[in-house]
């Protein structure tokens, strides 16, 4: 295991590196318009977060962009009134689709039920003026939505809607334990084991403060330089301090 010196060179470099990460980024798709409509629209941005369950995030970031396409709108006034029988047949039809495809119609309906009876038609209120918090909570709420997406909804929306929680909140929201999270941490020997628990003490170690900060920065690392195999550690922003 790195030592407490080498764990702070570490983060630093992580918080560095993760400063540096555009929206573009994170919200990686195959089509232009697609990743525009999420940095824009808060409802679609809502829709790709509930539904990354096990699938590469040029599907997931890009399905909202679908639905809009099929639909000719993304309003959640109209989503609230179709059946779970018509938004599985939407999801059925779209180019990209969910893992969890027979799911989808469910966390949908939940999702939009929120938007259009807790929060006056406007997604952004989900998070609006909320603890962090809360708004895990109301994210957890959503069927098919457990800590890990709603871990990354709250980190996200800091990111990509300009919204700073509170630093109270902060020292209890944790990174989203994925394959290339929990890869890059175990590389880096911050993390002794590649499972979720392991990434979620590590990072809580690391930066007790604000575990979730260097979420993106290892996000980011592990699907560019840090693969399964052949990782391309000599161009890494980690290269100069990563035990492995």
């Amino acid at each position: 295991m790195p030592s407490e010196l080498q764990l702070e060179q570490m983060t630093l470099q992580l918080i560095t590196f993760g400063a540096t990460i555009t929206p573009d980024k994170l919200f990686p798709t195959t089509i232009p318009n697609a990743a525009k409509l999420i940095r824009t629209d808060p409802y679609a941005f809502a829709i790709a977060t509930c539904l990354d369950r096990g699938t590469k995030a040029e599907i997931i970031w890009s399905i909202p962009y679908d639905m809009k396409t099929y639909l000719c709108h993304l309003d959640p006034q109209h989503i609230y009134r179709m059946s779970l029988e018509e938004l599985a047949v939407l999801f059925n039809r779209l180019h990209h689709r969910p893992r969890y495809i027979h799911d989808a119609p469910k966390t949908i309906r939940d999702l939009t039920r929120i938007v259009i009876d807790e929060c006056d038609g406007n997604a952004s209120n989900i998070w609006k003026s909320r603890r962090a918090a809360d708004v895990n909570r109301i994210f957890r709420s959503i069927h098919g939505v457990g800590p890990g997406i709603a871990n990354m909804a709250v980190l996200l929306i800091e990111k990509a809607f300009d919204i700073r929680f509170s630093d109270r909140d902060r020292k209890n929201m944790n990174i989203k334990p994925d394959v290339h999270t929990m890869r890059v941490l175990y590389r880096l020997g911050a993390s002794h084991a590649t499972t979720a628990q392991a990434a979620i003490t590590a990072t809580r170690q690391m930066n007790p403060a604000y575990p979730g900060e260097i979420d993106s920065a290892l996000w980011v690392i592990g699907r560019t330089w840090c693969h399964p195999n052949n990782p391309a550690c000599l161009s890494c922003p980690m290269t100069f301090c990563c035990l492995k």
